[in-house]
């Protein structure tokens, strides 16, 4: 079992420091079992982060999506249940988008939430701004294809001819409990063209070149990377080799 000093040791020796903007992707499962459940993983990283850094979860909820109504502060998060305990945290801010939320602890909590952006994931989403901050990414037991959403935001800025902005329509609430029709974008797949996304070709050579780190945190492999660092690198490999992020249905 794994306790919250060796999690705070283990977060520190991949390279999270005090003061850092951290988004965290996360399998809790994949720690093999920590004392005091996934509650201590929360602690052990605000602890590393301390009181000038910023936790920031993925609280993304695809029912949007498919005409369900969506409420900021009470539709959960589909992405487990670490991100769905820092999103009840009554520290927590959340972002007010009805597909990709994100749930916030620290000093850029504000800065983070204040705009309603409607793409999701635009220069003004959350991955913008995480680069605006020199932010860090952390994946936590995933593969990169089950956590990267961060490789769309740079599809997004830099141009593809495999994905395209789609319009989502249906009713939202806010947090002063308003409910009204709103309309929210996405840059998807071409389906038609047969396009799947693949982005873990992308993460392992990110990982060959030392743009991300990896270490074992319990029986988790765990890898860091700083959102600017890994935006440039992804850049320009796609240029090269756009095949890094997708593939087709079939090949």
């Amino acid at each position: 079992m794994l306790s919250f000093e060796d999690l705070v040791s283990g977060f520190q020796a991949i390279g999270v420091e005090s003061g850092d903007t951290l988004l965290v992707h996360s399998s809790y499962k994949s720690f093999g079992g920590v004392d005091g459940g996934p509650q201590t993983i929360i602690d052990a990283l605000l602890k590393v982060l301390g009181d000038e850094g910023t936790l920031i979860m993925p609280a993304f909820n695809f029912d949007f999506c498919k005409g369900e109504p969506w409420d900021v502060s009470e539709s959960p998060s589909h992405m487990g249940i670490i991100t769905e305990l820092v999103r009840k945290d009554p520290r927590s801010q959340r972002v007010f988008h009805p597909i990709y939320s994100f749930s916030i602890i620290g000093k850029q909590a504000e800065f983070l939430t204040k705009d309603r952006y409607k793409s999701s994931y635009e220069r003004n989403s959350v991955f913008g701004k995480l680069c605006e901050l020199d932010g860090k990414i952390m994946v936590i037991g995933l593969s990169y294809n089950d956590s990267m959403t961060f490789f769309h935001h740079v599809e997004e800025l830099e141009g593809v001819d495999y994905r395209y902005l789609k319009t989502f329509t249906g009713m939202v609430t806010d947090e002063n409990g308003n409910t009204y029709e709103d309309s929210f974008q996405m840059l998807v797949r071409d389906v038609e063209q047969g396009v799947e996304t693949m982005v873990d070709p992308m993460g392992n050579l990110a990982e060959e070149k030392g743009i991300i780190k990896g270490r074992k945190i319990g029986e988790a492999d765990v890898k860091l990377m700083k959102a600017n660092d890994i935006y440039k690198f992804t850049a320009r490999e796609m240029r090269k080799v756009p095949r890094l992020l997708y593939k087709i249905k079939g090949d």
